[in-house]
């Protein structure tokens, strides 16, 4: 497969001398002040000088009188003396004013800005610079895997687009001048914060043959109308797609977005017009549910800290935590935020996978749009995003038909695009979403062909991606570990997790006070978690056993590179003396020096035992020991010879999920908590293990 990274544009033919004087090179002391020259009209700054501050070489080529700006993008190359200019990523020639003092080469300061993406800021004989903060959104799309150059002018406007009730929505239109009509780009979202990345998109696509248009959800970033989170959006992106639809100047349209931008475009994936050729999406779970709890509790670090950061003027991290942990949280909005909320209440009180209230409304919508849609689609999923499940679910959902020409990406990252897990190296993580969104449409729309289909996938640890046949994923083989009571020789808090099954029937007991969670140290259905540390993906954990409610478990090295694909499976006996509680884990990597970084976490409650996806069943008799099946997300992750598979077991993962209470019932509901003494079950009859699917990637 090819990967979204940003490729060097440089040949080795590129290789300049610096003998050329008027390049000499710069004190290492030079001020950021630089000087200016003003000659008819036109205000002139220092080449070099600029430029290499900025982070670019700067070569000269005495052979050709050429000078070479480059980074690891793009070139410019200028030639002084002929007064000629060439940018790799522009057809044709450049025009730049430009001159000489002193054996330096002077450029008129909006060729800084225009093609060197430099803010240039003159006060009378000097001036500063400073690089423009989309100077990376342009590259990638400069670095594209098409090397589309720009090519045309541009023009940009704005339309209130009218809804089928009258409300008309802010709708920015980038496309190139001319008549066309022209493949077009399109979007709807409700951030405002965003609006410099899409201008910079529009401006980029635009100038390479595309139309771009973006468009604010009702009540955001200057549409008319209230939002409402969710509600309007498969009416409006209907409307909005059948009024693009209808231009004379759209030739066809690709439809995009990540997560909120995700939503507007999979919900209206059943009602595509006819102009409609691809969708591309990212990191948005069409199944909602599956973002918003797990076997009844609370994904809170997404429900609630979204909610209080996009529908309340309240959102702080700690007010955020006391939020989470509030008690009936059904009322949290009136309570404790002091705003009604539409929709928080519905949304944290059905938390039953099967519940009429996710096969209704916009939801339902959502979720049936999914198997009707007839173009080519990208999906974007992150291992460390909290819609993963969701995500994945809307590649399972697509026709068989629609699947043989889409294309799902499985990588390290978060909902933010963050690699998650450096401390196992990463070189070749990048797949870059805007690069991949433009080529996506850019090959469909343009050239009429889909550039790649079926699943790629990052390998953790191999820093390698691998092309998946089918997916869910097929292991081929399989690593069973069993608890036992042994002492372990890397860390004498833990018990060895061993190999083979323990002779001896045993237990292990822990207390679980809701009231004093264990907290999340590494998260895989995190959204906002802490800005420090970032919580998000595979981090440094506290050494085994940290408190007396972590029971650890650790196996001797491992002899051989191992690939774990699939989902790890935790098959526990366990017993408690309350109704219904929760256990969960973490399958960790134990590197030389005893540090342990997260794989995978797993939770199950005693009501959901039977499975996850069907309605609770309250029929826990205290004191009995029931067999617990816990499965995690998928992944494809390799553990390093010579370090070692933890799992540590508990009863919370807070703020990822909701505090279990211990008492019965919906969570939301809930006014009061217990403590609940937990059992693990060891050996003999009850044989507590971990599954561990493996895959051979050969060569």
């Amino acid at each position: 497969m090819r990967k979204r990274i940003l490729s060097l544009l440089l040949a080795s033919t590129l290789s300049l001398s610096l003998a050329f004087p008027a390049l000499a090179a710069e004190s290492d002391t030079a001020p950021r002040l630089y000087p200016v020259l003003t000659e008819s009209e036109i205000t002139y700054v220092p080449l070099r000088a600029i430029a290499e501050d900025l982070g670019f070489s700067v070569d000269w080529d005495q052979a050709t009188q050429t000078a070479t700006v480059s980074n690891n993008v793009y070139f410019v190359q200028i030639q002084p003396l002929r007064k000629t200019t060439s940018v790799s990523y522009v057809e044709g020639a450049v025009s730049a004013a430009m001159t000489m003092k002193d054996d330096r080469i002077y450029v008129d300061q909006s060729f800084f800005e225009q093609y060197l993406d430099a803010d240039i800021t003159v006060n009378g004989a000097s001036a500063t610079a400073a690089a423009s903060s989309m100077a990376s959104t342009r590259n990638t799309i400069r670095a594209n895997d098409y090397d589309v150059k720009e090519t045309c002018a541009y023009e940009k406007y704005e339309v209130m687009v009218p809804m089928d009730d009258g409300v008309k929505l802010r709708t920015v239109v980038y496309k190139p001048v001319g008549d066309g009509p022209w493949p077009t780009a399109f979007t709807r979202g409700p951030y405002p914060n965003q609006e410099e990345t899409k201008n910079t998109l529009g401006e980029e696509y635009a100038k390479r043959g595309m139309a771009y248009v973006y468009q604010y959800c009702r009540g955001k970033g200057g549409s008319e109308g209230e939002y409402v989170a969710n509600v309007d959006e498969r009416a409006d992106g209907i409307a909005s797609l059948n009024w693009l639809n209808d231009q004379d100047w759209v030739k066809s349209i690709g439809m995009h977005g990540h997560s909120y931008l995700a939503l507007t475009t999979w919900i209206v994936g059943d009602s595509l017009p006819d102009k409609v050729e691809a969708l591309h999406v990212q990191c948005y779970g069409v199944l909602r549910n599956l973002s918003v709890s797990h076997s009844g509790l609370v994904a809170v670090d997404n429900i609630t800290a979204w909610t209080l950061q996009n529908c309340t003027d309240k959102y702080s991290y700690d007010f955020y935590l006391e939020s989470a942990q509030y008690l009936p949280q059904i009322s949290v909005d009136t309570d404790l935020w002091g705003t009604p909320v539409e929709g928080y209440a519905d949304w944290v009180n059905h938390p039953d996978f099967t519940d009429d209230y996710w096969n209704e409304g916009v939801w339902g919508d959502l979720k049936n749009a999914i198997g009707k849609i007839d173009v080519p689609t990208t999906i974007f999923g992150g291992y460390y995003d909290h819609h993963f499940e969701g995500t994945i679910e809307g590649w399972n959902l697509l026709s068989d038909e629609t699947k043989a020409k889409s294309h799902m990406v499985l990588g390290s990252w978060n909902h933010s695009f963050g690699y998650t897990t450096g401390w196992k190296g990463g070189d070749n993580y990048a797949y870059d979403v805007n690069t991949d969104t433009f080529n996506w449409f850019y090959s469909i729309m343009v050239n009429g062909k889909v550039p790649a289909t079926g699943v790629d996938a990052y390998v953790v640890g191999d820093d390698a991606w691998v092309h998946l046949d089918s997916f869910p994923l097929k292991n081929d083989g399989e690593r069973t570990y069993y608890l036992t009571t042994e002492p372990t020789e890397s860390d004498g808090t833990a018990y060895l997790l061993s190999d083979r099954q323990a002779e001896h029937a045993d237990t292990v007991s822990y207390v679980y006070d809701p009231a004093a969670p264990k907290r999340t140290e590494g998260g895989e259905c995190m959204l906002y978690s802490s800005s420090s540390p970032d919580l998000r993906g595979s981090n440094p954990l506290s050494p085994a056993g940290y408190r007396s409610d972590v029971i650890s478990f650790v196996s001797d090295p491992l002899a051989e590179d191992t690939t774990l694909a699939g989902n790890l499976v935790a098959n526990l006996f366990v017993s408690t003396d309350v109704e219904d509680t929760a256990f969960t884990y973490t399958i960790s990597e134990v590197d030389a020096d005893g540090t342990a970084h997260n794989i995978r976490n797993g939770l199950l409650t005693l009501a959901y035992r039977n499975d996850r996806y069907a309605q609770a069943v309250y029929d826990y008799v205290p004191g009995q020991v029931v067999e617990m099946e816990i499965e995690s997300l998928p992944i494809v992750w390799t553990v390093s010879a010579g370090n070692r598979i933890r799992i540590d077991i508990s009863s919370s993962d807070f703020p990822e999920f909701s505090n279990h209470t211990n008492t019965v019932g919906n969570w939301a509901e809930q006014t009061e908590t217990k403590i609940a003494n937990q059992t693990i079950y060891i050996g003999g009859e009850y044989p507590s293990s971990v599954t561990l699917p493996t895959l051979s990637l050969g060569a």
